[in-house]
């Protein structure tokens, strides 16, 4: 049903207020950058917004004085207006993304809905981007299907993370729903389970000598995928598990075909992988794809790149969803009531918000690169140094209950990637606010902060009862 805090709001809906018209706009605050992703979520959160009879007589009895308000929206959904940048669209921290008109009281109660709708898919996204400039043209599968809590977040993951520049993922569901590719590993289970052979070994025709229980693992998982798989040498220890996946895979030809890369998932991942491809490369296995796990994040991802540039792939999942260090940050703000710019002041010069109908504005030069980012006001023409084009990116998604179309998650991932190479040096883009709508900021924030009531004099006593002191100085 939402958030209790708006339930002052929703008591005025017997007053003017609640029918004013009011405009919100959404940012995150956050995130350097990431792709604005999120945009189903937000229309099936939009069109599942009728509340049942059980929850309406909950609100009726004004258990949170929000008896007014559940007379308002019984059978009734929200018939606003939205615009948003197109799904996919790489924006900046305090950038709008996206913006929400409508009678203040039941587009105020929308808040909620834009930040689940966009939080998740975009922090997601965004890890997914940074992952994927740290690794240049290197595979990357999302593994982080244990790590996500339940199957719903595991699907939202795989698929953001496969949009933000992933190449498949090990969460054979989000895979089926999704039709995105599914990709595994031999795992230590597998080499744990045949411990059997450690008091009952065979013996191999090669040497006459019996064989370890890992080779014999190694030789069973190289039969059981004859058309190609990768081995995970770390079970019992790097070195040995090379050694036993050579002696497997020379066994015979069709184990030879079989194995076509080797994992590493603990210790010192570059200098590992380095070695077994060395080793792999003496015995004649060559052409092997060296992957690499075990709890990366970006930078360790640019470390191993840069000490061992043959790595083919990495498998990400803990850092890409358990262990976030920032999520986005979505935020709700109010620029607009009854076309009149405001905003929230704040004591935090970041916090201060932007007032007006807003539009982001991108510019791009003669060869399409971006130039940089210009966040003015909607019925201003900008101009952008050294750009030949500028677009705005604020566009039209949602109107009296019908949306705009949104492209399927590959097309989502063509546009982040195309996006991407526009960049010449993404970590310094330039952004900054129109001349107009700084004058109109500034000039409302001064504005806000007139007062005649002498507040500045409790700063220094704030045990005075100043509230009450017209009653003892009436004269």
């Amino acid at each position: 049903m939402g958030d209790a805090s708006f339930k002052d709001v929703t008591r005025l809906h017997d007053q003017s207020l609640s029918d004013a018209e009011a405009t919100f706009y959404v940012t995150q605050r956050k995130l350097a950058y990431a792709p604005c992703l999120g945009h189903e979520r937000l229309i099936r959160l939009l069109v599942d917004s009728q509340i049942d009879r059980p929850r309406l007589r909950f609100l009726e009895q004004d258990r949170g004085g929000l008896e007014l308000f559940a007379k308002k929206i019984e059978d009734i959904q929200f018939v606003g207006k939205i615009r948003t940048v197109r799904p996919g669209t790489i924006v900046f921290a305090q950038e709008p993304f996206a913006d929400i008109g409508g009678a203040f009281g039941m587009t105020q109660a929308q808040e909620i809905k834009f930040e689940h709708a966009f939080d998740l898919p975009m922090t997601t996204a965004s890890l997914a981007l940074q992952f994927r400039m740290a690794a240049g043209d290197r595979w990357l599968s999302d593994f982080s299907l244990r790590r996500n809590g339940d199957i719903e977040r595991a699907v939202d993951i795989a698929v953001y993370a496969f949009i933000g520049g992933f190449n498949d993922t090990s969460n054979l569901e989000a895979a089926f729903r999704l039709d995105i590719p599914a990709v595994g590993t031999e795992a230590h289970y597998w080499q744990q389970a045949y411990i059997d052979f450690v008091d009952h070994p065979e013996i191999d025709p090669r040497t006459g000598k019996p064989k370890h229980f890992e080779q014999v693992a190694f030789e069973r998982w190289l039969d059981a995928n004859p058309n190609g798989t990768t081995l995970l040498l770390d079970t019992i220890d790097v070195y040995m598990g090379a050694v036993h996946a050579a002696m497997a895979a020379t066994s015979n030809q069709a184990r030879r075909h079989a194995f076509k890369g080797f994992r590493v998932d603990s210790g010192n991942l570059a200098q590992l992988g380095q070695w077994c491809l060395r080793f792999f490369a003496a015995n004649g296995l060559t052409g092997l794809r060296p992957n690499l796990t075990g709890d990366l994040d970006v930078e360790r991802v640019k470390q191993i790149v840069k000490e061992f540039p043959e790595v083919a792939g990495f498998g990400i999942g803990t850092k890409l969803s358990s262990e976030v260090r920032a999520v986005a940050g979505v935020i709700f703000k109010m620029c607009l009531i009854n076309d009149q710019p405001t905003l929230k002041a704040s004591n935090s010069e970041e916090k201060i918000t932007l007032p007006g109908k807003l539009q982001l504005f991108r510019g791009s030069d003669a060869e399409g690169n971006y130039v940089a980012d210009v966040i003015g006001l909607d019925n201003e023409n900008v101009e952008i140094p050294g750009a030949v084009k500028v677009e705005r990116l604020l566009v039209p998604f949602w109107e009296n209950g019908q949306h705009s179309a949104i492209p399927s998650i590959w097309k989502q991932k063509v546009f982040v990637e195309e996006q991407r190479k526009r960049f010449r040096d993404i970590d310094n883009y330039p952004r900054q606010l129109s001349d107009k709508l700084r004058l109109l900021r500034d000039d409302l924030v001064k504005r806000f902060k007139e007062d005649h009531s002498g507040w500045e004099s409790v700063l220094k006593k704030p045990e005075v009862a100043y509230a009450r002191r017209f009653d003892y100085e009436r004269p």
